[in-house]
C-alpha cells in the first residue's frame, strides 16, 4: 500500500470528521465509526489530536512512515494541510512532538542524533503556511507550552532558560536567563515544566530520588527558586491556573502517587515576586481508589482537570472542578464518573475544545472512531449542601413548603445503591436550640430508589414539619449511599446545610380552641422508677415531664399542666400482665403571646404521633419522656368531671365570659316585663295598652331578626356544621332572644372555651345584632322604663315588689345597653369598622380585614 493511498485515506477520515463536528449536537454519546478497514494496515493508524487554538481551529497530526502530516480544521469546517518540509524530522529515526502556539504557530520538537550533538533536543517553529519562524533551537532539556498557548519556555542544560512570546505580526521574541535554587547544598536537575497563566511551575529532582516544586512569575526579576518537596510523585502530572472566590490567583497541580496510585491535588498560593516563596498544600482525592497504571490527566481551562484512568479494570473519566474547596475536611465532595461502556483502550488522544467539548480518538484494531461529548453540564459544582455528589434536592434550600409536607427528594450525579443503612435526622430550629423531630434509618419504606437509580425519595411523618413560618434542618450521615457501579461511598449532608422553611399559613389548622385532656401511660421501667419516688419527687416528675412534652412539639410550657395522677391499672403485655401508671395532662389553648398558635387538639395529635413513632424523636432523648409507653400514645380523655373542672379553672381566663351576666340580665328582664304587663292588666291601668305595644313590637322584631340570622348562618359554609350540631340550643336561644337580639352573642363568646360557644359569625350577622340591639333601646328599653316610672308615680299606693324589681332591672338593662352601644359607636367612628360583642377570634379577624 503506497504512501499516496494512505494519505488519501487520512484525508477521507479527516473530511468525515469535519462533517461530524459541524453536524453533531452539543452532546453526543453514541460512538461514530469513521473508518473500518478490512486491510490489516497499521501504518496510518496514528492520528494524534494535538488540541485547539484560541479561535477554535483544531490541529491534527497524522503519523506516516516518511513524514508526518499536519492538518487544520477551521471553525467553519474547512480542512487545510500545513506544509512541513522545513521540519527535518523522520518518525522512523526521530520521534517528533507537536505543540500549538497562538495565534497561528506550530512548535515541533525531536531528538537529534547527529555528530557530537548526539541526544540534543531540537525545536523548530512554523506558521500555518509552513514558513519557518525559528529554526533548529538546540540543546533543549524540557519544553512546555503555556495553556493559553501564547508563550512557551525552553529549559536547556545547566538550568538555563529561554522564554518565547508570540505576537500577531508573526514575530517571536525571547528572554534568557539562568535559574538557581535556594538550597545550594543540593544539585537540582529540572525534569519538567508546568505552564501557568503568568508563571512557570518547575519540577526538579535531586539524584532522581526526591522531587521538588518551584514557581517563578514571568515578571519576577529574582531567578533564585524556593523549593517545596512533593511526596510520592509519579510521572503522571499536570497543572492549571485559576482564580478563587476572592479573585486571588491560585495554582493547582494534580498527579498520581507513585506507590499506591491515588490522586493527589496540590494548591500553590501566596506567591511572592520578591523571593519566589509560596505556600504549598496537598490533599488526597478518592483515597479509597487505587488507579491502575494507565492514567492521563487533562486540563479543562478555567475549570480544573479531567482524569482518564482505569480503576477496577474499567476505563473511567473523572472531572474535578477546582472552584470546590477540596482542602476543607468538612466539605463533602465527589466527582462525576463517566462510564466507558465499551471499555476502550485509553490514551493521550483526547483534547478539550474551548466550548468544553471533549473529542476522543479511539483506535481499536483496524477501526478508528471519533467521539464528541459536551461535558459542561457534567462539571461538578459546589452547592449549599457541600456535597457535589448531589445534583439537586427537593425542596431546595430556604424554599417554602406547606406544614405537613412528608416527602423529600435527592437527585444524584450518578446512579447509586444503598450501602450500610445510615441515619437521616430532621431538626426544628426554635431559636434557642435545635429540637429533633424525627430520626430514622434510611431503609425500607423510608427511602425509595427511583427506577434509574439516580434519585432517592425520603418519606417522613406527616407532623415532622409541624410549625408554620419555621426553619428545619435535614442531616444525613456519611456513607449512606454509594455509586452503583463503583466501590465508592458518598458523604452525607452536614447539619445546617440543608435548610427547609415552612410557609406562614397552616392549611390544615383547626380552629377549635377548647382545652382538652390527654392521658399518658408509663412503660414498665418508667412505672417502677415512678413508684419509688416520694410525693415531692413525683410532683417534680410531673412538672419536668410537662416541660419536656411542651419542648418536643414545641409549645409554651404553660400550656401543659398535670391534671391528675390515675391509679395504676393492670394491662396486657406481650409476656403477660403488668400494672402501669397513667396520668392526665391538660393542654390549654394559646394566648396572644404564644409563639405556637396551634389548637389543643392539634398539639395532642402531634404529640400522639411523636410518641407512637418507632423512630428516634426528641422524646426519646429527654430524661422523663423516654419512659412513656409508645404503644399507648397520648389519648384524649372523656372524663366529664375533669372537663368541668378545667372549664371552671379557665373561667374568665379566655373568651368573652362577661356575656353570661348580660344573658342572665336579658332573661330576667324578659320575665319581669311579662309580669309587669300582667300586673297592669289586673288594675285596668291606662298604661296597659302602651306597655303591651312597646313589649310586643320589640318581641316580634327580635324573633324575626333571630330567625333571619340563624337561617343565614346555617347557609354559610363556615358555620353550617356548627349549627347542625347545636340546633337544639340554638332553637332555645332564638326564643329567649325575643327579649334582646344581643343574647345570640352567647354563641360566639368562646365562654369558658366550650365548643358550643365558639361560633364564628359573619360580619353581616354582627351588623344585624348590633343594629337590632340599638332598635331595642329605642323601641323597648326606653319606652318601658318611662312607663314603669309613670306607674311608680301615679300608683304609689298599690306599688308592689314586682313593679319595683322590674323598674330596677329595666334601669340596669337600659344603662348597660346605652353604654355598650355608645362604646361600639365610638369604636366604629375611630376605626371605621363596626364592632359588636364577639369573641377574640372575630376581633382579630376584623382587625386583619
Amino acid at each position: 500500500m503506497s504512501a499516496i493511498f494512505r494519505h488519501n485515506i487520512s484525508l477521507t477520515i479527516l473530511v468525515a470528521f469535519v462533517v461530524i463536528l459541524i453536524s453533531c449536537p452539543s452532546i453526543q454519546t453514541k460512538d461514530i465509526v469513521i473508518y473500518n478497514s478490512s486491510v490489516q494496515d497499521d501504518s496510518y493508524q496514528d492520528i494524534i489530536a494535538t488540541g485547539s487554538y484560541a479561535d477554535g481551529t483544531i490541529l491534527f497530526v497524522i503519523k506516516g512512515d516518511d513524514r508526518d502530516s499536519l492538518c487544520l480544521i477551521r471553525p467553519n469546517g474547512t480542512l487545510e494541510f500545513i506544509s512541513n518540509t522545513e521540519i527535518h524530522c523522520k518518525p522512523m529515526n526521530n520521534s517528533c512532538d507537536y505543540y500549538l502556539l497562538n495565534p497561528n504557530f506550530v512548535v515541533a520538537t525531536y531528538i537529534e542524533n547527529v555528530g557530537n550533538n548526539n541526544g540534543l533536543g531540537v525545536a523548530t517553529i512554523i506558521d500555518w503556511t509552513g514558513k519557518v519562524i525559528l529554526r533548529n533551537i538546540k540543546s533543549i532539556n524540557v519544553l512546555r507550552i503555556n495553556e493559553k498557548n501564547d508563550r512557551f519556555l525552553i529549559m536547556k542544560h545547566n538550568n538555563e532558560f529561554i522564554e518565547y512570546h508570540s505576537y500577531n505580526n508573526g514575530t517571536i521574541i525571547n528572554r534568557t536567563g539562568s535559574l538557581h535554587f535556594n538550597n545550594t547544598d543540593k544539585r537540582h536537575d529540572i525534569v519538567d515544566l508546568f505552564p501557568f497563566d503568568n508563571a512557570w511551575g518547575i519540577l526538579s529532582t535531586v539524584k532522581n530520588q526526591q522531587y521538588f516544586f518551584s514557581i517563578v512569575q514571568a515578571q519576577s526579576k529574582n531567578k533564585t527558586l524556593h523549593v517545596e518537596k512533593l511526596e510520592d510523585l509519579s510521572d503522571v502530572r499536570t497543572c492549571i491556573t485559576t482564580n478563587n472566590q476572592t479573585n486571588d490567583i491560585q495554582y493547582y497541580c494534580l498527579y498520581i502517587t507513585q506507590y499506591n496510585h491515588t490522586l493527589k491535588l496540590v494548591n500553590i498560593n501566596n506567591l511572592s515576586l520578591n523571593d519566589n516563596t509560596f505556600e504549598l498544600n496537598s490533599t488526597d482525592l478518592f483515597p479509597d481508589i487505587g488507579f491502575d497504571t494507565s492514567t492521563y490527566i487533562h486540563v479543562i481551562p478555567n475549570i480544573g482537570f479531567l482524569v482518564e484512568a482505569t480503576a477496577y479494570l474499567k476505563t473511567k473519566y473523572y472531572i474535578f472542578n477546582i472552584s470546590i474547596d477540596y482542602f476543607d475536611s468538612n466539605n463533602a465532595f465527589g466527582e462525576l464518573i463517566i462510564n466507558n461502556n465499551h471499555n476502550d483502550d485509553i490514551g493521550n488522544n483526547i483534547f478539550i475544545l474551548p466550548n468544553k467539548t471533549i473529542v476522543r480518538i479511539i483506535k481499536k484494531r483496524n477501526e478508528i472512531k471519533f467521539v464528541q461529548s459536551d461535558i459542561s453540564s457534567h462539571i461538578p459544582k459546589n452547592n449549599p449542601y457541600n456535597n457535589t455528589h448531589i445534583k439537586q434536592v427537593y425542596p431546595p434550600n430556604n424554599e417554602l413548603i406547606n406544614v405537613g409536607t412528608n416527602t423529600l427528594n435527592i437527585t444524584f450525579l450518578n446512579p447509586i445503591d444503598p450501602t450500610v443503612a445510615a441515619y437521616i435526622s430532621v431538626y426544628y430550629d426554635s431559636g434557642d436550640e435545635l429540637i429533633l423531630r424525627q430520626k430514622f434509618l434510611c431503609t425500607g419504606s423510608y427511602c425509595m430508589m427511583s427506577k434509574d437509580n439516580n434519585s432517592l425519595t425520603i418519606n417522613l411523618l406527616n407532623n415532622t414539619f409541624n410549625m408554620p413560618n419555621a426553619s428545619y434542618y435535614v442531616e444525613i450521615d456519611d456513607n449512606f449511599f454509594g455509586y452503583k457501579y463503583e466501590l465508592i461511598t458518598m458523604p452525607g449532608i452536614k447539619l445546617k446545610n440543608w435548610i427547609i422553611k415552612t410557609s406562614p399559613e397552616n392549611p390544615y389548622a383547626k380552629k377549635d380552641a377548647s382545652s382538652i385532656l390527654g392521658i399518658l401511660r408509663l412503660n414498665s421501667t418508667g412505672t417502677d422508677k415512678f413508684q419509688k419516688l416520694t410525693d415531692a419527687e413525683k410532683e417534680d416528675f410531673f412538672n419536668e415531664m410537662g416541660t419536656e412534652l411542651a419542648k418536643s412539639i414545641p409549645v409554651d410550657p404553660s400550656r401543659f399542666k398535670i391534671s391528675k395522677y390515675n391509679k395504676d391499672e393492670t394491662y396486657m403485655v406481650s409476656n403477660g400482665t403488668t400494672r402501669l401508671s397513667t396520668f392526665s395532662f391538660q393542654i390549654s389553648p394559646p394566648n396572644e403571646d404564644s409563639f405556637n398558635k396551634k389548637s389543643p387538639i392539634e398539639v395532642l395529635e402531634d404529640l400522639d404521633s411523636l410518641i407512637r413513632s418507632q423512630d428516634f424523636t426528641q422524646l426519646d432523648g429527654y430524661s422523663h419522656t423516654k419512659y412513656i409507653d409508645k404503644d399507648y400514645g397520648f389519648q384524649e380523655t372523656s372524663d366529664l368531671l375533669e372537663e368541668i373542672n378545667i372549664s371552671l379553672q379557665n373561667f374568665n381566663k379566655k373568651g368573652n365570659n362577661i356575656i353570661v351576666f348580660k344573658v342572665a340580665l336579658i332573661i330576667i328582664d324578659l320575665i319581669n316585663d311579662i309580669r309587669f304587663v300582667i300586673t297592669l292588666k289586673k288594675i285596668l291601668s291606662n298604661l296597659f295598652v302602651p306597655s303591651v305595644i312597646f313589649f310586643s313590637l320589640p318581641f316580634i322584631l327580635n324573633i324575626f331578626l333571630a330567625v333571619v340570622i340563624v337561617k343565614f348562618e346555617m347557609q354559610n359554609s363556615k358555620n353550617s356544621e356548627w349549627f347542625k350540631h347545636y340546633i337544639k340550643p340554638v332553637a332555645v336561644a332564638t326564643v329567649l332572644s325575643s327579649g334582646d337580639i344581643e343574647l345570640l352573642h352567647i354563641f360566639d363568646s368562646n365562654f369558658c372555651g366550650f365548643k358550643i360557644f365558639s361560633a364564628n359569625f359573619s360580619q353581616k350577622t354582627l351588623d344585624l345584632i348590633f343594629w337590632g340591639g340599638f332598635l331595642n333601646i329605642i323601641l323597648e328599653n326606653l319606652p318601658q322604663l318611662v312607663i314603669q316610672i309613670l306607674y311608680a308615680i301615679n300608683y304609689f299606693t298599690i306599688y308592689d315588689n314586682t313593679a319595683l324589681f322590674t323598674l330596677i332591672t329595666s334601669i340596669l338593662v337600659f344603662l348597660v345597653s346605652v353604654i355598650e352601644c355608645s362604646y361600639h359607636l365610638f369604636m366604629n367612628n375611630n376605626n371605621g369598622n363596626h364592632v359588636g360583642i364577639q369573641s377574640d377570634y372575630n376581633d382579630k379577624a376584623r382587625d386583619i380585614k
